[in-house]
């Protein structure tokens, strides 16, 4: 048994060694998981909304067509539609005296210039030419026959004897003062001519516009 052991002993001190090398040796590390990076998901996409609509305004009622002027009314289809009436022309001059005016120099056919025509009908040396001149400035409805007889005879002989009492300033040029002006309408002005005689009452004197003409004429005259 002693003989054995010596030469036992040198495989006991291997084995042991080895065994001592494999406790040392570290053990072998499972593989490492490979790692993935993380997959990148999609951001969600903002939700789009439609625009809402705006709110809608109340019907309104429906409202009656309303015929045109000169038109013929709705549902009558046949004939031509109504004419227009025509707007009369307005007067063409105006009416500027006033008060205290003295009237010298004027514009032919104005109102002014016919009550001046009037004095130069009524100053003028030969009677027959005064009075065509005096007719021509008359109205058309004072063109009637048998007023204008009456005017011829008696009228226009007494506007010739007292002539000279509506001249003002001088007594050669038919200068006349206004007292007073009265427009009645736009087609028809009384004007009221200064008298000068003592306590004498201003004298009027018509004017007419005559629409055929289209011109200011004499209505009724007391000059």
């Amino acid at each position: 048994m002693a003989n054995v052991f010596p030469k036992i002993l040198p495989l006991l001190v291997t084995f042991a060694l080895v065994a001592c090398d494999k406790k040392a040796e570290p053990a072998p590390q499972p593989a490492a998981a490979e790692t993935k990076a993380p997959e990148a998901k999609p951001e969600p996409k903002p939700e789009t909304k439609a625009p809402a609509e705006p709110a809608k305004a109340p019907a309104e009622p429906a409202k009656a067509p309303v015929a045109d002027a000169g038109t013929a009314p709705s549902g009558d289809t046949g004939g031509d539609p109504a004419p227009i009436p025509a707007i009369p022309d307005p007067p063409v001059t105006a009416v500027s005296m006033t008060p205290g005016m003295i009237v010298r120099e004027t514009k032919p056919d104005s109102p002014e210039w016919l009550i001046q025509q009037v004095l130069v009908a009524s100053m003028e040396p030969d009677e027959a030419k005064g009075w065509e001149l005096f007719a021509s400035l008359l109205h058309e409805d004072q063109k009637i026959e048998n007023a204008l007889i009456s005017r011829r005879q008696l009228n226009y002989p007494a506007s010739r004897r007292k002539v000279k009492l509506f001249l003002f300033e001088d007594p050669t040029k038919p200068y006349y003062k206004v007292d007073r002006v009265l427009e009645e309408s736009p087609k028809l002005v009384r004007i009221f001519v200064h008298n000068n005689s003592e306590g004498g009452m201003p004298t009027p004197c018509e004017l007419r516009y005559d629409d055929n003409l289209k011109k200011w004429r004499i209505g009724i005259c007391s000059l």
